[in-house]
């Protein structure tokens, strides 16, 4: 996403398509066909655009498919360039009033040409893409439990638990939560949420999840308690 961004009109467009080619052993274990997969993907990489003001024209779609020549345990993702709007027709007309003709965008690489890529040697330490140092993530966790007030916690570094048991980060005095319900990690300067295998599940936005990427204004809920990501100052 950071790589095939593409800045116009003032805005930063993201791309909506992306690829991943995984070791045929691994996209057998993967199962992408389920769709689950595939679609806790594109959620995080919409949540993700959110965060960082990016503008998406379509929903994230991410296909996974088999590759031999990527190594095993191993990945290479490609990301179709956004094709943008058109510009308004000011100084892009010929004395005609036809608009001037713009290129197309380059298309992503078809499975042929990504499989044609040579092999590389993962004792060499190569990275297929390298991700861009992510900003330091400001965020407040805004804890309600049933007869509390209301608690801010500011997101650190790290994984913080949370759970009943008093050995948690995040301690919650609600019945209904596990005793170590799920936990809360920062990831690649994103906030990813984790449930442990609670009994009474974990619930984004009304929906059920195990792990999933949250944004300002998410509401994740917890047994009887709910936690809202707010901005940081």
């Amino acid at each position: 996403m950071e790589a095939e961004r593409t800045v116009h009109a003032r805005r930063a467009y993201a791309p909506t398509t992306y690829r991943v080619l995984v070791n045929a052993l691994d996209h057998t274990a993967l199962d992408p066909q389920n769709g689950s997969l595939r679609a806790d993907l594109s959620e995080s990489l919409r949540v993700y655009a959110r965060a960082h003001g990016y503008t998406l024209l379509a929903r994230p779609s991410v296909d996974i498919e088999p590759s031999t020549v990527v190594p095993q345990g191993d990945m290479r993702v490609f990301a179709a360039p956004p094709v943008l709007p058109p510009a308004p027709l000011t100084n892009g007309q010929d004395r005609g009033g036809h608009s001037q003709y713009q290129p197309a965008p380059p298309a992503a690489p078809s499975v042929e040409s990504a499989e044609a890529l040579p092999a590389f040697d993962l004792s060499q330490a190569t990275a297929v893409f390298a991700a861009p140092t992510p900003s330091t993530l400001r965020a407040v966790m805004a804890i309600r439990c049933p007869g509390r007030a209301v608690l801010r916690i500011p997101v650190r570094p790290g994984t913080m638990r949370l759970g009943r048991s008093l050995d948690n980060d995040i301690v919650l005095a609600d019945e209904r939560v596990s005793r170590r319900h799920g936990q809360v990690s920062v990831r690649m300067g994103m906030l990813v949420y984790t449930d442990l295998g609670s009994t009474n599940g974990s619930y984004l936005n009304s929906g059920p999840v195990t792990e999933i990427a949250l944004g300002p204004g998410d509401v994740l809920q917890v047994g009887s308690s709910t936690i809202t990501i707010e901005p940081g100052s």
